[in-house]
């Protein structure tokens, strides 16, 4: 089974990512909203939230950012992921590389994309008059983000500093975005609980 998935994802990486991204953020917020919530019925407009915002943010985002912008700014990355690890440990450069990789991940893209489309995707699904007015709507994610951004961050970082030093370090390129959603399933169920229901 694993050599299929596999197969899967190295044949077609960006759609496998897009449609894996999708279905794990929102199983994620189902299993939360069933057997943690206990909800009898499925918000219907939070789950709308989550699918969307695998889609988008986790497949294709992550896809374009994780896999073809790192490889041109760290155009060593693949050699070093596959490389024994007897090789990395000698290889400054390609360590070096992977704490770069982890920062810009961390402390760029996670608060200042992330997150912001996050609760720009939750504006715009459970707010009532967000597609009247595009601006406005980005505004009010913005501002409901700004608040929450320190509390996100930690509870993120407690999770993904880890798991991005794994993988930068070991994950070959087509399984970048497959391992950091899988772990992110777990993630997806955190921010489910912490930021799911309509503010």
């Amino acid at each position: 089974m694993w050599r299929a998935i596999n197969g899967l994802a190295e044949r077609n990486p960006l759609s496998f990512a897009v449609a894996y991204g999708g279905a794990k953020t929102i199983a994620a917020d189902a299993l939360v909203q069933r057997y943690i919530e206990g909800k009898k019925e499925f918000d219907q407009k939070r789950l709308g939230v989550f699918l969307s915002f695998g889609f988008f943010q986790v497949g294709f985002v992550q896809y374009q950012l994780y896999v073809n912008a790192f490889t041109r700014l760290f155009p060593t990355a693949a050699a070093f992921s596959a490389a024994p690890l007897s090789a990395k440990v000698r290889d400054a450069t390609g360590l070096a590389n992977v704490a770069k990789q982890v920062v810009l991940d961390q402390c760029v893209y996670h608060p200042l994309c992330y997150f912001p489309v996050f609760y720009t995707c939750k504006e715009i699904i459970q707010s009532e008059n967000a597609v009247a007015n595009p601006v406005e709507t980005v505004r009010n994610a913005l501002t409901a983000y700004r608040p929450n951004a320190l509390e996100d961050l930690k509870a993120l970082w407690s999770l993904f500093v880890p798991v991005s030093i794994i993988q930068f370090s070991v994950m070959p390129m087509h399984l970048r975005v497959p391992f950091v959603a899988t772990a992110g399933f777990v993630w997806c169920g955190i921010l489910s609980m912490m930021r799911g229901a309509k503010s």
